[in-house]
């Protein structure tokens, strides 16, 4: 098999069960600097924002019992996305009025720059490179 032709991994996307559909897209796309998407559903329930590529799936949901970010069970981030200038990245979320779970730090156990947001439904989203790779 060539490797043109090769199994090949391309990208991830987070699926956030949400409260209310206009409100989420409003902060990722506002706020957090995606691309407003198509909608799906009469009336919209579904969307997929995406930036440089990266794709959140963000279903509304009538149960809010079901949004249950990691945070709320003990865990931390719901979705890590790496980037290329996470401490420009973070003026822009900063200058756009991001809520921030925790701002820009290095993290010694893995030499990460990052930091984290908080959208709408308390899902925690963290952005990082390593600090091998800050320009």
């Amino acid at each position: 098999m060539s490797s043109e032709n090769a199994p090949t991994l391309i990208g991830s996307s987070p699926y956030f069960f949400i409260r209310d559909l206009a409100a989420s897209l409003d902060y990722y796309c506002d706020v957090l600097g995606f691309r407003r998407p198509h909608l799906w559903g009469v009336p919209p329930t579904f969307a997929m924002p995406d930036r440089d590529g990266f794709i959140f799936m963000l279903k509304q949901v009538e149960d809010v019992s079901t949004i249950t970010p990691n945070e709320t069970r003990g865990g931390l981030w719901d979705a890590y996305v790496w980037v290329r200038n996470v401490r420009g990245l973070f003026a822009e979320f900063e200058a756009n009025g991001a809520e921030f779970a925790y701002e820009l730090t290095h993290q010694d156990e893995y030499d990460n720059l990052e930091f984290a947001i908080r959208d709408p439904d308390g899902y925690v989203i963290a952005f990082g490179q390593d600090v091998e790779d800050e320009e």
